[in-house]
């Protein structure tokens, strides 16, 4: 901590004093300029919000005022160069702080717009009133960039918002044809009308008395006009004026219809300063409603002839109206008045639910459905269950405001009980149709359960002879090391063949996984004509003698894009089918060859090298080749052949980017294609590192191993120890969290899968203690997806079984992150 800034309270100081400075681009307080320093303690105290932008990195320091101003990114953003922390918006700072230090002229600016990103990662555009001042060092250089600013966000998206209010309003009013007026205490009208359809003729510019606006009216119209307007300006009621009236323009131009609206506006002691309101022409929808009615009176007549009932709801006034025939069918007399919410709670409550729906929908201004529905009601006198057929449409002004809902209604209970007598015909057909149907289904569920049994007997027959195999390869092998231990060169001999015995059983597991789905392919670039000749020992093992093993591979074939472990396991598995189809020898051919893509129903176009896989053997006919790369399928008996190997190479060859294809005729052998994209990126040889001590940081580097399993504990201890490491042991994730708290390891290595405490949460806790310490993650293939959760920059996985090379290199890998 250092005593700078002591005297100065809050909490920037505070951090300020006690932050590690030597990680910093500004380095060590002691070797801070005077003009620095200085600076610095005339911001802290400061009520303004200040931000301090030194050195040509820009590394920030700022006060208490300031840190609200950028939300999560306090604190971190302290002592750090600004292009870290405000990356969102440096295309925009960085030329005005590196303006005013190249120039040294003050930059300032009102309501300056920033993108920036300062809650949880979430972006906002934000306003500032920014003053950026050069601080120069006693030589007159430039040392930094002093921001003095002040957030305006909140006033300016108040005042954007008034803006907006007043232009929509000023729209909408203009839009729906809608006039101001206002009426002072002398009775002189001010008109307001933005519409070139304006009903009225009077003057815009000046008032109006209101005896020459009356003149324009109807006498009738006119006293209601005036009735309403005195009823207004009464300073007990203060009333909102609401009247519909006619107006002669006196222009020769045709009567119109006008609704207005208004209140009084009264002062303290109650006496009305003015009158003010809008109105609105209302002379389409007037003609509207008289030539509906004339419409209806036509309607009532065909309808009655016909035999059908008419309805109108009026929505406006609350009022539903109908014919004799539809109140009947409701089971009322003839004269009932009945309201709109009666005929509602007359229908059966099943059918409610969906008359309601259908009603909504006419009553909506944008979709305006038709009303087309069938329901059953009860009648509300004579208690009669009816089936009505109704329709519809709803009434709408210019505005889109529903008016009222008209209609026609039928009585269909008669052809509703002869519908029903037809369906319980048909019912009893569709209940034999089930039946069968039922049946059929059975039948085809126990067909798939015996299928899915006989290969999981394939499956379980195959894996149980190949690991059988594997297991005689590697106790063989460890008997005979046990049997003559002081061999040292038979001892290295069978402890290899044990060894490849153990890998080929990984192998296996990886292709069970692969098919599974729970073992992801790693990419990588691979030089495939070498990856082939170190096998060729192996295949020439796994083969014998009789038969004979030859390679053409093309020196062109560049570096492809795959799996090391999948392709090697795929070659591995076509060779061995090979041998299977060859039982008394034969010839095995492995060439590569580059060529171009253009036009492919499965291949992406581009440049790929084929690898193909051909023998000598008894070939396959076309029903077999159909079914090849089938999971399951093959040809063997009963614990031969899991039936997987096909479909892993198709899955491995898919997954890379390729494809597979075979190709064979019975007595002729079989050719096996598999196509993998070349790729531009270089080959990774895997390189080994010294046995002697690691150093790391100045000191031996540090191995903390976590696992539950003593012997796997045992077996990665005495590697690392033999690699040069200084190793701790943990039994179990509390254990390894309590020495991790003693003393940060320089690396994590921790078993996923453990009982109590997962890897995973062990890693989250290591996290919260030290976010920058490497973790390795030993674990079995199956956890892979839940691996990736959890993995992050300073984590790596590596998967069980793994050799003593892999495991050094990870470790390698770890310490130079």
């Amino acid at each position: 901590m250092s005593a700078r800034f002591a005297a100065i309270s809050g909490e920037m100081a505070e951090r300020i004093r006690t932050l590690d400075w030597s990680n910093s681009p500004l380095g060590p307080m002691t070797g801070w300029t005077p003009t620095l320093i200085s600076t610095v303690s005339l911001m802290l105290p400061a009520q303004a919000e200040i931000t301090l932008f030194w050195g040509p990195d820009y590394v920030a320091l700022y006060n208490d005022a300031y840190a609200p101003t950028i939300g999560d990114k306090h604190p971190r953003a302290l002592g750090r160069p600004a292009c870290e922390n405000w990356a969102e918006l440096w295309d925009d700072l960085e030329p005005l702080l590196r303006g005013v230090r190249e120039t040294g002229e003050t930059y300032s600016a009102k309501d300056r717009p920033f993108y920036i990103e300062r809650d949880g990662g979430k972006g906002e555009t934000v306003y500032f009133d920014i003053s950026y001042s050069a601080v120069r060092e006693s030589d007159g250089s430039i040392g930094g960039v002093l921001c003095i600013v002040s957030e305006t966000t909140q006033r300016v998206r108040a005042e954007t918002g008034l803006r907006r209010s007043e232009e929509q309003l000023r729209l909408a009013t203009e839009n729906a044809g809608i006039g101001l007026w206002d009426i002072d205490r002398d009775g002189g009208i001010a008109l307001s009308y933005s519409r070139d359809s304006s009903p009225f003729t009077m003057p815009q510019d000046r008032r109006t008395p209101m005896a020459d606006f009356l003149s324009l009216l109807p006498l009738e119209d006119a006293a209601r006009v005036r009735a309403a307007y005195d009823i207004a300006r009464d300073p007990k009621a203060r009333p909102m004026m609401d009247v519909e009236y006619r107006i002669l323009p006196g222009d020769g131009t045709p009567m119109r219809w006008v609704k207005v609206r208004g209140r009084g506006v009264f002062d303290a002691e109650g006496n009305c300063l003015r009158v003010s309101g809008t109105a609105l022409d209302i002379t389409r929808e007037r003609e509207t409603q008289q030539a509906l009615a004339r419409s209806e009176a036509l309607l009532r007549l065909a309808s009655e002839n016909a035999e059908i009932g008419m309805w109108d709801m009026d929505v406006v006034h609350n009022i539903a109206l109908s014919t004799p025939r539809v109140k009947a069918m409701f089971g009322m007399p003839e004269d009932s008045d009945p309201a709109p919410d009666e005929f509602f709670a007359l229908v059966h409550p099943q059918d409610i639910a969906r008359v309601q729906k259908a009603y909504a929908a006419a009553f909506d201004p944008v979709e305006r459905a038709t009303y087309d529905i069938e329901y059953r009601v009860t009648g509300r006198d004579d208690g009669v269950e009816r089936w009505i057929h109704a329709k519809g449409r709803g009434m709408f002004d210019s505005a889109g405001t529903l008016l009222r809902v008209t209609g026609t209604a039928a009585d269909v209970t008669a052809r509703k009980a002869i519908e029903r007598q037809l369906h319980e015909l048909n019912e009893t057909l569709e209940k034999r149709v089930a039946e069968r149907t039922a049946a059929l289904e059975k039948t085809q569920a126990a067909l798939q359960q015996a299928q899915k049994m006989e290969a999981i007997g394939n499956l379980t027959g195959g894996i149980a002879h190949d690991f059988n195999n594997l297991l005689q390869g590697l106790t063989g092998s460890l008997d005979l090391i046990r049997n003559k231990p002081q061999d040292t060169e038979r001892v290295r001999r069978w402890a290899e063949a044990g060894l490849q015995a153990a890998e080929r059983g990984a192998k296996l597991t990886a292709q069970l996984l692969a098919f599974s789905r729970a073992q992801k392919l790693e990419l990588k670039p691979l030089a495939l004509n070498r990856l082939l000749e170190e096998m060729r020992d192996l295949l020439g093992r796994t083969l014998g003698p009789a038969v004979q093993v030859t390679m053409e591979l093309a020196g062109d074939a560049g570096a492809v894009l795959g799996d090391e472990t999948q392709l090697e396991m795929s070659v591995l598995n076509l060779a061995i089918n090979a041998r299977d189809a060859m039982p008394d020898g034969g010839t095995l051919v492995i060439v590569t060859r580059p060529l171009q893509i253009v036009s492919d129903p499965q291949l992406q176009p581009g440049d790929y090298v084929e690898l193909r896989v051909s023998d000598s053997g008894t070939g396959m006919p076309p029903d077999v080749i159909a079914r090849a790369f089938d999971p399951f399928f093959t040809t063997k008996g009963v614990g031969k052949g899991t039936g997987l190997g096909l479909s892993q190479v198709y899955g491995m060859a898919q997954q890379a980017g390729g494809t597979a294809r075979i190709g064979s005729e019975p007595g002729k052998g079989t050719s096996v294609s598999i196509f993998l994209r070349v790729t531009g990126d270089a080959v990774m040889r895997e390189t080994k590192t010294g046995r002697e001590a690691v150093r790391y940081a100045g000191h031996t580097a540090s191995v903390l191993v976590i696992d539950d399993d003593p012997d796997v504990r045992a077996f990665l201890a005495e590697s690392l120890d033999a690699f040069g490491y200084a190793v701790t042991q943990a039994q179990d994730g509390p254990q390894g969290l309590a020495l991790i708290a003693k003393q940060k390891p320089d690396i994590l290595l921790v078993d996923y899968a453990m009982p109590g405490m997962t890897g995973a949460e062990v890693a989250a806790r290591v996290r919260k203690m030290h976010a920058d310490l490497p973790i390795i993650f030993a674990s079995g293939y199956a956890e892979t997806a839940a691996l990736e959760n959890v993995q992050d920059a300073n984590t790596a996985i590596l998967r069980k079984p793994f050799r003593l090379g892999e495991l050094q290199e990870a470790v390698a890998n770890a310490l130079r992150r």
